[in-house]
């Protein structure tokens, strides 16, 4: 549990694939199930962090026929399976979930944001009144 807290007190990062790659140079191998697959590996700009990932599975599991977007992350690798005939729509679909998902991560992160300015003035409110009742008590008031 504290390890969920501690996660969720971080800012997540955004990620994005790699804006300039070389075509030739993204693995692609055969996809063991179904044979008629493909496995590209798609390089990110960055490592996803835990919130990231975590925003971008619930995007994943909530994209409509979850079964057949296959997609999993990899270190600094996206792993899309698809066939060639699907690449396109695939590709597409990964954008908009790599996009829907930073604007989870920025939601998120504003408001961290703002519990984290809460908890600072709770904090300096608590402090404040120390010393108020310190003064009141060393100091003459009227």
């Amino acid at each position: 549990m504290v390890e969920e807290d501690e996660n969720m007190k971080r800012l997540g990062k955004k990620v994005n694939l790699m804006k300039f790659m070389d075509v030739d140079k993204i693995r692609i191998t055969r996809d063991v199930f179904p044979t008629k697959a493909f496995v590209i590996e798609l390089p990110l700009d960055s490592p996803p962090d835990y919130v990231w990932q975590t925003f971008f599975e619930q995007e994943w599991k909530s994209s409509l026929h979850l079964w057949e977007r296959k997609v999993a992350i990899m270190g600094d690798k996206l792993l899309l399976i698809t066939t060639p005939n699907e690449i396109d729509e695939k590709i597409d679909w990964l954008k908009r979930m790599i996009e829907s998902t930073n604007m989870q991560v920025e939601k998120f992160n504003q408001t961290q944001q703002i519990i984290r300015e809460a908890e600072a003035m709770k904090e300096f409110r608590k402090h404040e009144n120390i010393i108020r009742d310190a003064l009141r008590m060393k100091l003459p008031v009227r």
